[in-house]
């Protein structure tokens, strides 16, 4: 009795002596949990659950060799939605944007191409943009575009399509990470999108990308993280809701599907060491050579992977890691 007695005292003496810190949040105490986090993750990562259907179309260095540069054009991004759509693909996502029109239109080059008769140009003028033919092909698919949180305003069309929010308890938007500005794709696209999330990720203050929101504030618009849209999509609901307290966000879910967030609405991502099987190049996609079983059922991000493209961050399993990966291992965490 003695010895229970004297354990209670001192864990609420314990309690006592760490509320304060974490009220007031020090920089070492963050450090702390930092650590402890990352050790844990380096001595037990996650894994790949063959089961789980994540899959990354990587725009890769033999796909670059294949295609030339990156952006290609709309007619052959296209092309790749318009084949993973046949193989089976049950939702479809781009962690990049589509900001501008594509510099191959038509009728464009119609207007800079050099030595063209009068003809000709009407003729270049005529033809349907690459940025429509990629809109219809986006139509018959289940696709979700990326959009970015910057600190840049833009002006914002009013009538393009935003994602049904519904909140149970407090005001959520408080809680969520702010940005300035949104910058979304080019309207005949986001109007032909099934979905639109943010691909958006912030590292800690150390550089390490730990945790990744599921909900996100823009330019004053409550937004979707990439991922959680492709599973409100999956999913077949036209909203998404947001439970939140006075301490902050608790969770944000869909139809039958609910994840657990920190007070701002954030996933811990159990990470994985990079896995190159869930990766498939883009020139596979292209050329036909990736069997359907590779594809059918399954949620597949398209986005660079290739090194000199620049999209590589850090996390505690790995130095660089593509951020379309991180993307991956967040589906993956919120599905297993």
């Amino acid at each position: 009795m003695r010895k229970r007695l004297i354990f209670a005292v001192s864990m609420i003496l314990a309690a006592a002596l760490f509320f304060p810190l974490v009220i007031a949040r020090p920089n070492w105490l963050d450090g702390l949990r930092n650590f402890v986090f990352d050790s844990y993750q380096r001595a037990v990562p996650g894994g790949y659950d063959p089961e789980t259907p994540v899959r990354v179309v990587g725009v890769d260095e033999e796909s670059l060799a294949a295609f030339g540069q990156w952006p290609w054009p709309r007619t052959r991004i296209a092309d790749i939605i318009a084949n993973l759509t046949k193989l089976g693909a049950v939702v479809i996502a781009f962690d990049a944007i589509f900001s501008e029109p594509d510099r191959l239109n038509p009728d464009i080059a119609a207007d800079t191409f050099r030595g063209l008769d009068e003809a000709t140009r009407e003729k270049l003028r005529s033809l349907p943009s690459n940025d429509q033919i990629f809109a219809d092909v986006i139509r018959r698919s289940r696709v979700v575009l990326g959009e970015s949180g910057g600190p840049n305003v833009h002006a914002l069309d009013t009538n393009l399509p935003v994602t049904g929010l519904a909140t149970l308890g407090e005001e959520p938007q408080p809680f969520l990470y702010q940005f300035p500005g949104l910058l979304r794709n080019v309207e005949v696209l986001e109007q032909a999108a099934a979905g639109r999330g943010l691909f958006t990720i912030r590292p800690e203050r150390d550089g390490i990308v730990r945790r990744v929101p599921m909900m996100m504030v823009a330019q004053g618009v409550t937004m979707p993280s990439l991922t959680f849209e492709m599973l409100r999509v999956a999913s077949g609901s036209s909203t998404i809701l947001i439970k939140a307290d006075k301490a902050g966000v608790q969770s944000v879910g869909v139809r039958g599907f609910t994840i657990p967030t920190d007070a701002n609405g954030q996933l811990w991502v159990h990470y994985a060491r990079r896995d190159p099987s869930i990766y498939i190049p883009a020139v596979d996609v292209l050329d036909n050579r990736v069997p359907q079983d590779r594809i059918a059922g399954k949620l597949v991000l398209i986005g660079t992977s290739s090194i000199g493209l620049n999209d590589i961050k850090t996390t505690p399993v790995s130095p660089a890691m593509p951020g379309v990966e991180i993307h991956a291992q967040v589906l993956e965490s919120a599905l297993s």
